[in-house]
């Protein structure tokens, strides 16, 4: 019987190195090394998280859904809870009118809300609210609200606050509404194949609202999302709340403002975070028909 030799360890620093020849004999053999450990992904922002909070004062019952972020986005997490305690606050004086203390306590008004982020670029981070309040009358008041956190200030930005002539930017984006929104609209009362006095009346009343709820004020443009995904922002969407520019059971309306149409009134500060790019002087005109729900 053949004997077997004697097998010694090597030291642990001799067989690293013995395992390095071996890999340097395998890839001259043509073998392929062991794959590499797959890189970690980057962390991104949830769009919804299971965070729950609720709490109820002065005949109101509070639930609010907020995503978890990251600490940098603290102003962002900020203006969210201030939006639902400015909400409670309305919902608890209209119930104040309404109901007596006992009647308040038996039977609460219901605050609903969920915060999102709904879009994420190099340079800010827009977040939407969207929910209901009920004061228990069997007609919750529908709610939606925007709110964009520009990341280099930490600063939660108004539309006017991005350009150099707020008034100006309000009259643009007001013409801009009008445009997209009647031709919307009418596209749509047309199909109805409606008799002639119907549809009169009908496109008059629409014009009004239109007219009415894109008036060129910071109140009626407080709710927008700087538009893109990861990069440069590529435009502004205009969020219209439930009943401002169309029935309340057609629910919000939103219009898409690309960047062309604002580029040159951007404060220098902001420049940067839009892409100038798509800003060409000879890019043709957008579609008459607008992105709405």
């Amino acid at each position: 019987m053949k004997s077997i030799p004697n097998f010694r360890a090597l030291p642990r620093d001799r067989r690293l190195l013995s395992a390095f020849v071996l890999a340097l004999i395998c890839a001259a053999c043509g073998e392929a090394p062991p794959p590499a450990a797959p890189a970690l992904p980057t962390p991104s922002i949830p769009r919804i998280s299971d965070k729950v909070e609720a709490a109820g004062t002065d005949g109101v019952e509070v639930a609010a859904r907020y995503p978890a972020m990251r600490s940098e986005l603290a102003p962002l997490d900020a203006a969210m809870h201030a939006y639902t305690e400015t909400q409670q606050a309305a919902l608890a004086a209209r119930i104040k009118k309404l109901k007596l203390e006992a009647e308040r306590a038996e039977r609460p008004g219901k605050l609903d809300l969920d915060f999102t982020i709904a879009t994420q670029t190099v340079a800010f981070v827009s977040a939407l609210a969207q929910g209901q309040a009920d004061v228990g009358d069997g007609k919750p008041t529908p709610l939606r609200a925007a709110f964009n956190l520009h990341l280099a200030s930490g600063r939660i930005v108004a539309l006017g606050d991005l350009f150099t002539d707020a008034d100006a930017v309000l009259k643009l984006f007001s013409d801009e509404a009008r445009r997209r929104l009647y031709a919307e609209y009418e596209a749509r009362l047309y199909n109805q194949n409606l008799a002639q006095a119907e549809l009169t009346a009908r496109m008059k009343a629409m014009h009004a609202l239109v007219d009415k709820g894109t008036e060129p004020t910071a109140e009626n443009f407080a709710s927008f999302l700087v538009d893109g995904v990861d990069g440069k922002a590529i435009g502004i969407t205009l969020i219209f709340p439930p009943g401002q520019v169309a029935d309340e059971t057609e629910g919000a309306q939103q219009v898409e403002v690309p960047v062309k149409l604002f580029a040159d009134k951007i404060k220098s500060e902001y420049g940067d975070a839009f892409d100038q790019d798509s800003a060409a002087p000879n890019a043709q005109p957008t579609s008459d028909s607008p992105s709405s729900r």
